[in-house]
């Protein structure tokens, strides 16, 4: 067998299905040596393996300009050597930015003794500025809690551990190398070398990246404790290099057979219910299309999450709207509003409850937050000023004495991890999140649901008598918290930080949808809010290239939050032999009858067997779903 394999590129018309968007999917060559193996697209490694393990989740050289968004790279197709022992592959990488441009040379190679050199020279045109340029390696959030060995610049070696609960600061500064076990029996040890302007030690430092609902810890060049944005010298040569060593035997899953179908298993019903679902309403549902607001009033969501800007225009034409819209439905109506940072928190909540009593609108939710913390800052930066968070839950306690008080950020739980309210007056805690803020490929998207437990267990754990409420999150940001403004994205295209992402209106978002909500329906949240009410993340997908209105109402992803919404309060039921490019939710009512959604997170078909008496809901029978597809199927007799 080869050790280069190389993928299929989907055409146009599936990745339109699929994603929302012409953009092809980007081609992937495996590379293995003996048990070593790795996954090269777009000039970066995924899925470096051992065996049949993932040691490292990827390595990639990146250029991030000066509001942290990742200068696309136009990569070269690799030549690549290869036997069964070892391969070679050499690429050409350049990276324009409107500042300038990078010139990368690109070599990788791996053996079956378990070493893995990455090493690139770049070299920019001109004088560069950037927040970061280089190489970032990314451990699997699997390592949460084991051992780690630290050795820094000077040669000082310190016994520490990736943190078990999600850390608001970096973890681990001053890096030359790291050394951990990522599964037992197996020991691996990483090297990091770079020509860092202004650092001739070339440190690297570690971040908690499920702080933004990665599903990884990421050792990266240079300091964020350092001066940033920094210049990268013209027309010099920068060498940065990764090697990894791997020791220990190559562990080895046990294999099916190719012809079986494994059928899936429901378990006992849970004492947990599925949580209210809730959706998000940004500013300016004034001017949202009709079919959007038919939309929302149809979904059945409990809550709508409307966010106001005290200091928008359009204030209370938005609260005249959502007054309207909401009538004659049951959604309950939780008000997140934004305040100037020189307004008194009570002027604030006096401001809010005279613009409601004016638009007629009763609010049963309320939070308030002060502008300055929209952005994000190192838990080590200067803090803007701004009145205290235990001022704003006083004062909606006293201007709104029949709602619900709640605390949090409008932003990811990074933020709110770095910002922490006392529980003291608050009736809930929230955040939401999103998962294009670092990377924007379809399996580092997907894989952002693993995150989702390890977020909810640090929010338990910082607040364990607080309600709960995660979202509305959407596969785009609202805004963007590190930098002037989200990306914009005319062309449909992957883009982390974008204002839209095309994939909320293909099979994708849908896919994305049902995963999310498995990965986190059971950890006890008060309410799920997932999608928004129109504009890019809402019900037709802004402008979305898959379909016309005309022959579709919603798009997938708003389907499968239809869904959802029809099942809240009901009792969920655990799922046993998934495949494992599956998420899927089981609930019942009556302990009788049950429903089961299922959602294909991958890109290649699986197939299974459904419990006896199941049958479809408004869908198709079969049980073999293609890449992103997702199926709803009811039981028909009261035994399954």
């Amino acid at each position: 067998m080869s050790s280069a394999r190389k993928t299929r590129v989907m055409g146009d018309e599936q990745a339109l299905e699929l994603f929302g968007t012409t953009q092809s999917v980007a081609s992937t060559i495996t590379l293995s040596a003996g048990p070593l193996s790795c996954d090269l697209s777009e000039g970066g490694l995924r899925s470096i393996r051992w065996g049949d393990v993932e040691i490292v989740r990827a390595i990639s050289y990146l250029l991030r300009d000066r509001d942290w968004g990742t200068v696309p790279a136009i990569t070269s197709d690799p030549e690549v050597s290869a036997s069964a022992n070892s391969f070679d592959a050499r690429f050409e990488m350049r990276m324009a930015s409107p500042d300038g441009a990078l010139a990368c040379s690109a070599r990788l190679r791996g053996d079956a003794e378990g070493q893995l050199l990455f090493e690139v020279t770049a070299t920019p045109d001109v004088p560069l500025a950037t927040n970061r340029c280089g190489f970032v390696v990314l451990h699997p959030a699997s390592a949460a809690g084991s051992p780690l060995r630290v050795e820094h610049t000077d040669g000082r070696m310190e016994d520490t551990a990736f943190p078990r609960l999600i850390s608001p600061s970096q973890p681990v500064l001053d890096i030359r190398g790291l050394r951990y076990a990522p599964v037992a029996g197996v020991d691996l040890e990483l090297r990091l070398e770079a020509d860092l302007p202004g650092d001739p030690a070339g440190k690297f430092e570690m971040e908690d990246q499920r702080n933004w609902s990665d599903a990884s810890f990421k050792t990266y060049v240079a300091s964020l404790l350092d001066p940033w944005p920094y210049t990268l010298p013209g027309r010099r040569g920068l060498r940065q290099s990764v090697l990894v060593n791997v020791k220990g035997q190559a562990p080895r899953r046990a294999r099916a057979a190719a012809s079986s179908r494994k059928t899936l298993r429901l378990g006992e019903p849970s004492p947990r219910v599925l949580p209210a679902i809730g959706v998000g309403v940004p500013p300016g549902i004034s001017r949202a299309r009709q079919v959007e607001i038919a939309a929302l009033r149809a979904l059945g969501a409990r809550w709508w999450l409307v966010e106001l800007d005290l200091q928008d225009p359009g204030l209370s034409a938005d609260l005249l709207a959502v007054a309207a819209a909401r009538h004659g439905t049951n959604a309950e109506v939780q008000i997140d509003v934004i305040a100037p940072a020189d307004m008194a928190a009570e002027d604030a909540a006096s401001t809010l409850r005279r613009s409601c009593r004016e638009a007629g609108l009763a609010i049963n939710a309320v939070r308030m937050l002060p502008a300055p913390l929209l952005k994000s800052f190192q838990p080590s930066d200067r803090w803007p000023a701004h009145p205290a968070l235990e001022d704003y839950a006083i004062a909606a306690r006293r201007h709104f004495p029949r709602a619900l008080v709640g605390g949090g950020m409008f932003t990811s739980f990074t933020e709110l991890n770095r910002k922490r309210p006392s529980a003291e007056g608050l009736d809930f805690i929230g955040h939401l999140t999103c998962p294009i803020v670092h990377a924007a490929d379809d399996q580092s998207v997907m894989q952002t649901v693993e995150a989702l437990p390890h977020i909810t267990a640090s929010v338990r754990g910082i607040w364990p008598k607080l309600a709960y409420r995660l979202g509305p999150s959407c596969l785009a940001p609202r805004r963007n918290p590190y930098g002037e403004d989200t990306a914009p994205n005319p062309r449909h295209e992957r883009i982390a930080l974008a204002s839209s992402d095309p994939r909320h209106a293909g099979r994708f978002g849908a896919a994305w949808t049902v995963a999310y909500a498995a990965c986190c329906a059971g950890e006890g949240l008060d309410v799920l809010a997932m999608h928004e009410s129109h504009g890019p993340n809402g019900p037709c997908g802004g402008e979305p290239l898959v379909a016309s209105s005309a022959e579709r109402s919603v798009v997938p992803a708003w389907q499968a939050l239809q869904v959802l919404a029809s099942a809240q309060g009901a009792r969920l039921v655990p799922i046993a032999d998934l495949p494992s490019d599956a998420a899927g939710l089981a609930w019942t009512r009556d302990g009788s009858h049950f429903d089961l959604l299922v959602a294909n997170t991958g890109p290649t078909t699986i197939d299974f067997e459904l419990p006896d008496s199941f049958e479809t809901a408004g869908l198709n029978s079969s049980t073999t779903l293609g890449p992103y597809m997702v199926r709803h199927w009811q039981s028909s007799r009261t035994k399954r």
